[in-house]
């Protein structure tokens, strides 16, 4: 089970917002965790904003479970704490409220904007996503709405990087919380040779290619996951894309994924897999930072002894 003790739920009051609040109860119930709900204000002066605290009648209005789906935990036994703070950047704020408190999982929605709108006014989960203490569980606004703590199926992009293997190992974690099975993908970037080059591309077969590939990932399941329900593909293409053409294809309840923290012009101009994927996932998706706090058991262990 992942080391959780504090999560952080940052919300403006939109229907974006509280569609990951489930997900942020249920995870706090489970690991008895204490939940932290936010909201930055950037306008304090609208005297028509919602504000916290609100009421427990209201946080059971967020939850919106149908009478068909299990029940949610009982907001009465949470350990919650509800703040509200002024600042002029709500991603900046998110980020240093999580590093003063100490959070160990921060859980928010995204409204999934793209194309010129999403880069000129930017994406505040995006922004913290890049720059969190800790991992990070986003769900976006137009989600499927099915049971938020139904996990079965849990994909895992893996790029044989350090990063990617913490994210593996996360992924253990969550799948023994939830009984879930693991996919790893791997997805090879096609390269393509301009003629201009004045040489021919290497001759392989890319079914050999990609069946060694496979092979790695086996092991990797083998070495990892220890568990006997892992499928592994490797696939053909853009990284993002396949990520997200696997989660269409297979029924994924849960992506994880590693970032590389890029940042600035280089984040800018390269872009960045996770942050694509989580921008157009259907399904929710864990984010987990390298070089950053890790909720592994044995990685908690060592940093208290």
């Amino acid at each position: 089970m992942l080391n959780i003790q504090q999560i952080l739920f940052p919300t403006d009051f939109s229907d974006g917002a509280r569609q990951a609040f489930p997900q942020a109860v249920f995870l706090a119930d489970w690991h008895d965790a204490t939940l932290h709900v936010l909201n930055v204000r950037e306008q304090p002066e609208d005297a028509d904003s919602a504000s916290l605290p609100v009421s427990t009648d209201t946080l059971t209005e967020w939850l919106d479970v149908p009478e068909h789906r299990p029940s949610m935990p009982d907001l009465e036994g949470l350990s919650l704490v509800q703040e509200q703070v002024d600042a002029d950047s709500p991603p900046e704020r998110i980020v240093a409220y999580a590093e003063d408190v100490d959070i160990d999982l921060i859980v928010m929605g995204t409204h999934g904007r793209r194309g010129l709108r999403r880069m000129l006014v930017g994406s505040v989960t995006e922004e913290v996503v890049r720059t969190s203490p800790c991992p990070v569980l986003t769900v976006r606004t137009s989600a499927d709405a099915s049971p938020k703590q139904a996990i079965r199926r849990i994909l895992v992009p893996v790029d044989f990087s350090e990063a990617s293997m913490a994210a593996v190992r996360h992924a253990k974690e969550i799948a023994l919380t939830y009984g879930a099975e693991i996919d790893l993908l791997h997805v090879v970037r096609e390269i393509a040779y301009p003629s201009a080059y004045g040489f021919e591309p290497p001759h392989f077969s890319m079914d050999e290619f990609l069946g060694r590939a496979e092979e790695k990932l086996g092991e990797l399941a083998h070495e990892e996951i220890g568990i006997e329900h892992a499928m592994v593909e490797a696939t053909m293409g853009d990284p993002s894309m396949g990520i997200l053409d696997y989660v269409d294809a297979n029924e994924v309840d849960l992506v994880v994924i590693a970032t590389h923290g890029r940042t600035g012009v280089d984040r800018f101009l390269i872009g960045s897999v996770a942050e694509r994927v989580l921008r157009r996932s259907p399904t929710p998706v864990f984010v987990v930072p390298p070089g950053r706090k890790s909720l592994l058991p044995t990685d908690a262990t060592a940093t208290q002894a």
